[in-house]
């Protein structure tokens, strides 16, 4: 999971502790330990409020403009509002937001602007909406690291692994390494650098998730011509990897990332000698193509990532990432449904620049996928073809 059971029990102790218990997902009970917190606590809850805002909305609204259903709004209004009335951050200390103003916000997510139907009903302005934004960005941002957590433990990753086996028929797979591109207008003078492999200017950023799409880590937003092998070989993650802090695991990625560590890349075509290895390309690319869907429910849930406009540097692009894939990891929680006009995102083709790694004579990638193919994906008849040209004893 994405999200560590444990830790949605933390947050929900945060919220009951504060009186604001309604928002758990029914498939997650509370613990008798809290329960005894909120029976026991010497401070009064607070009378629960007759009508809010969000019951004045109805859920077609909801679906249709916030892309989100009833309890997953109620979690991440009562979330946010908590953690706003806690947070010593300067920018946000001393801020208050109303349940209006958090909706607002969360549409201007959901659109990518404020359309008047919501203003209207919510009685909210432009201006204040954008101040609401800048305030659940920068807060989301930073409770990022609580929401999109990589399966360190080994029960965890084995359990991440067996999914995609079941999936493809690969091993040790612990996730699979995207990238995603945010279209943007780039600096002035650095168009060039900006320009990705399907040929618009974007800001890209490395994305690990699961077989169910939830995100496992994000990081290295940079210029959208940035190379993948360098985004993975100067990321946090790609260093665990390298220092097999998560054992002998590794995520599926392009063909562009062809000799980084713990990476499994496709068999090259000039490499393929048996129909095992095709095979296995097969089931690589069944694995791979997930991104289509991930980042496609992603920009089809928050259209701001569609199209962010003006930037003086990609960090103005990376909190709103970071702000939307926390959102997106708890409507995964809550089951919400995509909207009616998802889309699946495009495949990058891989990028001309050659990763220098894959001269390394040491390329343990390599014998790693070619004895994995002999294991899982060759036949009998392949391993006889192998034998008789020399390829195999």
């Amino acid at each position: 999971m994405a999200l560590a059971g444990a830790l949605w029990l933390a947050v929900q102790d945060d919220l009951i502790m504060n009186g604001l218990s309604s928002a758990s997902p029914s498939n997650i009970p509370l613990n008798n330990k809290q329960l005894d917190k909120q029976t026991t606590s010497n401070e009064p809850n607070p009378a629960p409020e007759t009508s809010t805002v969000l019951d004045g909305l109805d859920d077609h609204f909801l679906s249709v403009y916030l892309h989100l259903s009833r309890p997953c709004l109620r979690f991440i209004i009562d979330f946010i509002q908590i953690r706003v009335k806690q947070t010593r951050t300067a920018s946000i200390q001393n801020r208050s937001l109303s349940e209006a103003s958090v909706l607002a916000g969360l549409a201007f997510y959901a659109q990518g602007s404020l359309q008047n139907k919501v203003s209207d009903l919510l009685g909210i302005d432009e201006k204040a909406t954008g101040e609401a934004v800048t305030v659940i960005t920068k807060l989301l941002s930073e409770v990022a690291p609580e929401f999109i957590t990589f399966p360190n433990g080994y029960n965890d990753r084995m359990g991440a692994s067996q999914v995609f086996k079941n999936i493809s028929g690969i091993p040790h797979v612990v996730g699979v390494l995207g990238h995603l591109h945010v279209k943007v207008k780039p600096p002035f003078g650095q168009t060039r650098m900006y320009e990705n492999t399907l040929g618009y200017r974007s800001v890209v950023m490395q994305v690990v998730y699961d077989a169910d799409g939830n995100v496992f880590s994000l990081e290295q937003c940079c210029p959208g011509g940035t190379p993948e092998h360098e985004l993975w070989e100067n990321s946090e993650i790609g260093r665990q990897f390298c220092s097999f802090q998560h054992g002998h695991s590794w995520v599926v990625g392009s063909s562009a990332l062809v000799g980084c560590g713990h990476v499994l890349t496709p068999v090259e075509i000039y490499r393929i000698k048996t129909n095992g290895a095709l095979r296995f390309n097969q089931a690589h690319a069944k694995l791979h193509s997930l991104s289509q869907q991930v980042f496609g429910s992603l920009k089809s849930r928050f259209q701001c990532l569609r199209r962010f406009g003006s930037i003086q540097s990609p960090e103005s692009v990376e909190v709103i990432v970071k702000a939307c894939c926390v959102l997106h990891n708890i409507s995964k929680k809550f089951s919400v449904p995509l909207p009616q006009d998802f889309y699946l995102e495009p495949i990058h083709p891989p990028s001309d620049v050659v990763n220098t790694m894959t001269e390394n004579k040491a390329d343990y990638m390599k014998d790693t996928k070619n004895e994995m193919i002999e294991m899982f994906f060759n036949t009998a008849e392949d391993k006889e073809y192998l034998k008789a040209i020399g390829c195999f004893k």
